[in-house]
């Protein structure tokens, strides 16, 4: 294999499940249909269509949904689309149960505004942990049965007909041989009395699970016309540029900016807390006015981490210290005691960069006292509140647009909000003379400081004479994504660590999980999967080298510690089907398996590998996934092939290293992502058939690759992985 240069639910933990991961005050579902005028919050920019046509004509109107005159329906999506598809998803949900003609409907970006948009579980207007779909589910089906209702009581009234006379299908309300298209009877509609209306049955679908659906934004992105905020902007945009301190916790100490404020098109260069902001009329001009800054910085107080001794610090307090955090069943010290064998392993993961196609990119102005944001906003609500509290205005005169963002992977849910803050600082020190957009070139980006944390993995587990496992511990260490969170809500902090370990996800009879953290001064950061995205691969790999100690075929012995899991062991027995599992494999190939249990979504992946660890190619991989019903399942099968990219690129190939305090790696040609050469020549997925509520996908389907792809690795005979990213020779 090629590689670039080498420069039923399980259990949950202290009471919290994914569904209090990260609540804080949950609020009710709120539907009120508004009246037709500017909606609350909306702003010339935030929900463009709501407010234009709102202002142009009376229609029917929702915080989710609206339909104008010529029958446009146009869907509101409280989260952001950053790749994932989700803006389809929420639009297929509602369209359904709206009987909307597809070709007809649109959507944008909701405002920020609470509590219309409020996430249900999280308490604010946010996007993560892959549950935009299972927590929008049932309030998109309401909005959209209410919306049919109201359409069908307007035919009625104006038709003088019982609305039981009257049928709805694809955009089309019809009473014999009378009919009238939404955009119609909008107006009349918007005029009913809000009802309580059912929601149909499954039976009666006609758009969600469809496969041959279309991406509401397949066109805008195959011809180059979606939206980015890296693109355009408004009449006399100003582009900014940070000069950043070359290592955490540096400050500039003097500056003299006379040279570049000397060169044509410069506008401005102002100091924020961040360094200093170069403002010019294009990219280019601030990309070279930044250059030509004198600057003195003050190292003082910068930090001295490196990724080796971080390591070593959780490595010692591993040894010798009391785990922050422990958890046990069983009696596992007897296990140990009689067992006939005992295996140990140890993982260490590195940190590693988000590396968005999109680096974070947000514009803004000020006009008249409020402040307009434009940007892939993935928090909203902690993004708005934290521009207002910079400028020193009301957060109800922020204004955001939510418009698509180039990837995100956790990047842009920033606790924090630094890059917002940001902007803001630079609107603030300008004075709001210009709008302004805040570039990151990829340099910029990859040097920010905000990476998966490193993790220590260390695994034990007992075996009887027969094979049979008996005990497991695992200990992990490492420090968590929610370090703000560790006073209010230690336990949100501690899951973001340990989510997805062996202890949670097997039923070893007996068994203990450690966690251990050492103060860390580098800022981490959410990351596709959470902690998922280090604990499926070390158990995955550490349970198959189980198997082979027990001389037990990977896929039964998994099956075992599995067997009062039945969603679980379904999708694996689903991905054995599609490789014939008890047949043996062709010549020339072995197969690592591999499964997880992530975001209330069940996934198990096989991989099929050729040739030897010198040498080798990935065939196929096969992945069975049961995630409920699945709204759109081709989004469903693209985010698990990006995803099985994502998780071999992870496994194999990226790696960020910090040394005294600032990032070694600056752009691809060092820190290389997976390559299309070495994707497997095949994948495939299965869907299984569920008639549980939909559950999510983006992060689950980017977690198992790689550990597949070790464990043929190990059977063929390659040398055990201790460290990723893992090269086998």
């Amino acid at each position: 294999m090629r590689h670039e240069p080498d420069t039923s639910s399980p259990r949950a933990h202290a009471g919290l499940d994914r569904r209090r991961f990260v609540s804080l005050s949950a609020t009710a579902l709120v539907l009120g249909i508004m009246a037709p005028k500017l909606a609350r919050g909306a702003t010339p920019d935030g929900a463009q269509s709501l407010a234009r046509a709102q202002e142009d004509a009376p229609h029917l109107a929702s915080p989710f949904l609206s339909i104008d005159a010529q029958g446009t329906v146009t869907v509101y999506a409280k989260h952001l689309d950053m790749g994932q598809g989700i803006w389809t998803g929420l639009a297929t949900i509602l369209a359904e149960e709206l009987d909307a003609n597809w070709e007809q409907v649109r959507v944008e970006g909701a405002p920020a505004r609470l509590p219309d948009y409020v996430h249900l579980d999280y308490g604010a207007q946010t996007t993560g942990g892959s549950t935009s779909i299972a927590q929008s589910w049932q309030q998109l089906r309401e909005a959209g049965a209410n919306a049919r209702a109201m359409l069908v009581a307007a035919a009625a009234a104006r038709w003088q007909v019982p609305a039981g006379d009257i049928t709805v299908a694809n955009g089309v309300v019809r009473a014999g041989e009378r009919s009238a298209h939404f955009g119609e009877l909008a107006a009349e509609a918007g005029a009913q009395d809000v009802p309580e209306a059912s929601p149909k049955p499954r039976s009666a679908y006609s758009l969600v699970g469809q496969r041959a659906l279309g991406a509401l934004d397949a066109r805008a992105k195959s011809t180059g016309r979606q939206l980015y905020a890296i693109d355009g902007g408004w009449p006399g945009l100003k582009v900014a540029l940070l000069a950043r301190p070359p290592r955490l916790g540096a400050r500039v100490a003097r500056f003299d900016a006379s040279a570049a404020k000397a060169m044509p098109g410069v506008r401005a260069v102002v100091e924020i807390p961040g360094g200093l902001a170069v403002v010019a009329d294009g990219t280019w001009q601030a990309m070279k006015a930044r250059d030509a800054l004198d600057i003195t910085w003050d190292e003082s107080a910068a930090s001295t981490t490196s990724s080796q001794g971080y390591l070593d610090t959780l490595a010692e307090a591993m040894d010798s210290a009391e785990p922050e955090f422990s958890e046990e069943r069983g009696d596992s010290a007897a296990a140990f005691a009689k067992a006939a064998q005992v295996l140990e392993a140890e993982f260490t993961f590195p940190y590693l960069a988000h590396a968005p196609m999109e680096p974070l990119t947000s514009m803004g102005r000020i006009e008249d006292g409020e402040c307009y944001l434009r940007a892939g906003f993935q928090s909203q609500t902690i993004n708005q509140q934290a521009a207002a509290e910079i400028l020193g205005v009301p957060t109800e005169k922020v204004h955001l647009e939510t418009i698509a963002a180039g990837g995100s992977f956790g990047r842009r849910a920033a606790a924090d909000s630094d890059w917002i803050c940001e902007l803001a600082q630079v609107l603030k020190a300008t004075q709001g003379r210009w709008p302004i957009k805040l570039m990151r070139t990829r340099e910029d980006e990859m040097a920010a400081m905000r990476y998966r944390p490193q993790a220590l993995h260390r695994l034990r587990a007992a075996l009887d004479d027969t094979g049979r496992p008996t005990a497991i511990e695992h200990g992990i260490g490492g420090e968590g994504v929610f370090p703000h969170l560790l006073k209010i809500a230690p336990e949100v902090h501690r899951f973001s660590v340990i989510l997805g370990n062996a202890f949670e996800q097997y039923d070893f009879p007996a068994g203990r999980l450690d966690w251990w953290r050492a103060d860390l001064d580098i800022p981490v950061e959410t990351y596709r999967g959470i902690a998922n995205n280090h604990t499926a691969p070390a158990k995955e790999i550490f349970v198959d080298r189980l198997a082979r100690a027990a001389k037990a075929d990977p896929l039964a012995f998994r099956l075992n510690l599995l067997a009062e899991r039945p969603r679980a062991a379904g999708v694996l027995r689903r991905a054995a089907a599609m490789v014939d599992w008890d047949s043996p494999a062709p010549e020339g190939i072995t197969r690592g398996v591999a499964v997880q249990f992530a975001d209330e979504t069940h996934i198990a992946q096989i991989a099929e590998v050729s040739g030897t660890p010198e040498d080798y190619r990935i065939e196929r991989i096969v992945c069975a996934v049961d995630l409920g019903l699945a709204i759109n399942p081709d989004i469903v099968r693209a985010q698990i092939e990006g995803g099985i990219a994502f998780a071999l690129s992870n496994t194999f190939v990226s790696e960020l290293t910090v040394e005294n305090g600032a990032a070694v790696q600056s752009n691809f040609h060092d820190y290389p992502i997976q390559g299309m050469y070495d994707m497997p020549r095949r994948i495939e997925v299965a869907i299984v058939d569920s008639e549980e509520a939909p559950t999510g996908i983006g992060e689950p389907g980017s977690l198992l690759a790689g550990a597949a792809v070790i464990n043929a690795l190990e059977r063929m005979g390659a040398k055990p992985v201790t460290s990723f990213p893992y090269r086998p020779v």
